[in-house]
């Protein structure tokens, strides 16, 4: 049987100073505690932070990389130096648009005038090709007056040598036409014969030559044909000069009709 003892007041002190000790211990537990741990916690919220920024760079960029990848939408380098497919390639002035495109060239049929349209670098091998294979036959007729070249092309079709080529006539015609002298070595500008020079053009027996040789033989060469053929060719004749060479290729051209039969 267990008897339950009165506790002495030495024995109250003792459990009264573990009490207290105890509870201090608490406090100083509560007290510490909130200096080390609630700096982990704000060091947390700071790297998940941190973390966010970092998440939200990456998906910007990752948007940026697929922007990049999906058809080319991000512009070019500081280091570009414009050496895409397009370099090097005649500017346009009409919205990107070819010479031939655009609002102003007369609404006509070309026939095979219309290879006026072919890419630059096709008339520039047309040219080539024209001077390489000039010979001593070509260099003679196209030396000839305007009257003396029609009646060669009507009277004695089968004697004659010239460039039967729209592709090549016109790549000729072109290139008078921004030099204003001879494209062909050995060729001077012969006289106009019978036919008005008022727009005082040296070069109008060539011009006529190879815009009347190009044309279609049975479609008539009119002022809108030749203002149109020049224009896209991106050299135009206008005007008063546009009708006298207009004149001068309809007479090529029937002489082109008369021999060819």
């Amino acid at each position: 049987m267990l008897t339950r003892t009165q506790p002495t007041s030495s024995q109250l002190f003792k459990r009264l100073a573990v009490v207290v000790a105890v509870g201090m211990g608490a406090f100083a537990i509560a007290s510490v505690v909130p200096i080390f741990v609630q700096p982990a916690y704000a060091q947390s919220d700071n790297a998940k932070q941190q973390q966010g920024a970092s998440g939200n760079a990456g998906a910007q960029t990752g948007q940026g990389n697929q922007g990049a990848n999906a058809g080319g939408q991000a512009g070019p380098g500081v280091d570009s130096e414009g050496q895409g497919p397009q370099a090097g390639a005649p500017s346009s002035t009409g919205g990107g648009k070819p010479v031939w495109a655009q609002e102003g060239i007369p609404e006509t049929d070309l026939g095979r005038l219309s290879v006026a349209r072919s890419p630059q670098h096709v008339l520039d091998q047309a040219l080539q090709e024209a001077l390489d294979t000039q010979t001593n036959s070509i260099t003679s007729f196209y030396n000839l007056s305007l009257e003396d070249a029609i009646d060669e092309l009507s009277l004695n079709w089968d004697n004659v040598t010239i460039y039967d080529s729209p592709l090549q006539s016109l790549a000729l015609l072109e290139e008078t036409l921004k030099t204003s002298i001879s494209p062909l070595p050995g060729v001077t500008s012969g006289s106009v014969g019978d036919f008005d020079n008022t727009a005082n053009n040296t070069n109008l027996t060539l011009e006529a030559l190879f815009l009347g040789v190009a044309s279609d033989k049975e479609m008539s060469i009119t002022t809108d044909t030749v203002i149109a053929v020049t224009t896209i060719l991106g050299y135009p004749v206008t005007g008063t000069a546009a009708e006298e060479l207009a004149a001068a290729a309809e007479a090529v051209r029937i002489a082109v009709l008369a021999g060819h039969g």
